[in-house]
């Protein structure tokens, strides 16, 4: 401090130190990075704001922290009441990416946060498929499906579906010990395992189940490792109000088409609301749903053989369907094979009987020729005798005009009217 007057200023006092407090820091932490530790687990770093723009003792950190295009859902803050240079981040989402950003605080406040950076925790197991699903449950057969996983967790790779009897199923009469039709074969009576890839449909069709077995049904998801499973229980075979079976069917064929002829049956609790067709190659044994959504007043129904194996024997049976599922099968109908009938023009003794046709048509076309080429030759020939004999009693009786008197002129003219009507009558003309 110094004092003047009109003279000028007067020397100034020693300095002294006064302290005026902190301001809040101007700028954010420098080098955020972010390192992937675990599937729930990142690691962040950084380094502290320049020394100019700190603005007092640097008290700790606040770590804002969000799951990516879902801040406002998802942030979180972890608060650092130390400087440290670090942090670990916990109990986050697998495979998720996460945006992240550092502010520095001191007494005065809280400073400005660094920009976003994005790390992404690694792939752990997913949750379990969010649904199982049962459709066209028949005696045999049944379409699973399932839902993905609500929480992925990474890429799917897979999924993994086992089923199995509750109790096993070891005397193919106990399959059909309550059935109205043929006896099943004995189906599964062990665990069976089928993986399905992760790029594949989310169902299957089982076509290798025995009548009237409860079975368990589980699915698991897979990652790099599976995770949890979803599981079910379903009883194959008609379900209570479900349809009786149809009359036994059968088959008529007609060129490459087949047509399966039924009656109806019991049609359960509900009216019947369509049928279907199954088929099974007569030395398999395995049923399998060929045509769907038959109209309910059907009783025939026509199909192209191309949807079989060219010459495999079949047997068709027929379902019958309410409200309340699939019902009995109808009795299998006769075996029949998918071989086509070739049309008759395409048969080998109809292009051999084509080809003696054409050979005898060209022979009498030939013999027709030479007889007609001989009968212009007979014509020409006889059209050239004739004219020689009348131009030659012709010249006779000229001369004998010239020679011949009276008497002669006119027995001569009598014969030349008698040869010239000849040569008329023949068709000879002379001048």
């Amino acid at each position: 401090m110094s004092v003047y007057n009109a003279v000028g200023e007067g020397p100034g006092s020693p300095p002294q130190e006064v302290f005026v407090g902190e301001a809040v820091p101007t700028a954010p932490p420098q080098n955020v990075a972010i390192q992937s530790a675990t599937a729930t687990q990142l690691d962040v770093t950084w380094d502290p704001p320049p020394v100019n723009s700190q603005n007092g003792d640097i008290q700790g950190y606040k770590i804002y922290f969000w799951e990516f295009q879902r801040k406002n859902e998802t942030e979180r803050l972890r608060t650092l009441f130390m400087p440290e240079r670090g942090v670990k981040l916990k109990n986050l989402t697998g495979y998720t990416t996460y945006m992240i950003s550092v502010a520095p605080f001191n007494a005065a406040g809280d400073g400005p946060r660094s920009p976003p950076t994005r790390g992404r925790t690694q792939q752990a197991a997913p949750s379990a498929p969010n649904i199982i699903h049962f459709s066209e449950l028949t005696t045999t057969s049944v379409n699973v499906s399932w839902g993905e996983p609500t929480f992925p967790n990474g890429i799917i790779e897979g999924y993994r579906l086992v089923y199995e009897p509750i109790t096993p199923v070891d005397d193919p009469s106990v399959a059909c010990a309550d059935c109205l039709h043929s006896p099943s074969p004995p189906g599964v009576s062990k665990t069976v395992t089928v993986d399905v890839k992760g790029n594949g449909p989310l169902w299957l069709k089982l076509r290798d189940l025995a009548d009237g077995v409860t079975y368990n049904f589980r699915i698991q998801a897979k990652t790099f490792i599976y995770g949890p499973e979803v599981e079910a229980n379903i009883t194959t075979g008609p379900g209570e109000g479900a349809p009786g079976p149809p009359g036994e069917p059968f088959i008529t064929r007609y060129g490459s088409g087949l047509t399966i002829h039924w009656t109806g049956g019991d049609p359960g609790r509900a009216p019947i609301t369509r049928y279907v067709i199954e088929a099974r190659p007569s030395d398999e044994g395995l049923w399998d749903i060929i045509i769907k959504d038959i109209p309910k007043d059907a009783t025939s129904h026509t199909f192209n053989m191309d949807i079989l194996k060219q010459g495999v024997s079949y047997d068709f049976r027929v379902i019958g369907v309410n409200d309340y599922g699939y019902g009995s099968p109808s009795l299998p109908s006769p075996s029949i094979s998918a071989q086509k009938v070739a049309p008759f023009y395409e048969e080998w003794w109809f292009l051999v009987v084509v080809a003696l046709v054409g050979l005898i048509f060209i022979l009498l076309l030939v013999f027709i020729l030479i007889i007609r080429g001989q009968s212009k030759k007979y014509a020409k020939k006889s059209e050239s005798g004739n004219n020689s004999n009348c131009n030659a009693l012709t010249h006779g009786d000229m001369v004998s005009l010239d020679e011949g008197r009276f008497p002669a002129l006119e027995l001569n003219n009598r014969r030349l009217s008698v040869k010239n009507s000849f040569c008329r009558k023949n068709g000879i003309y002379t001048r």
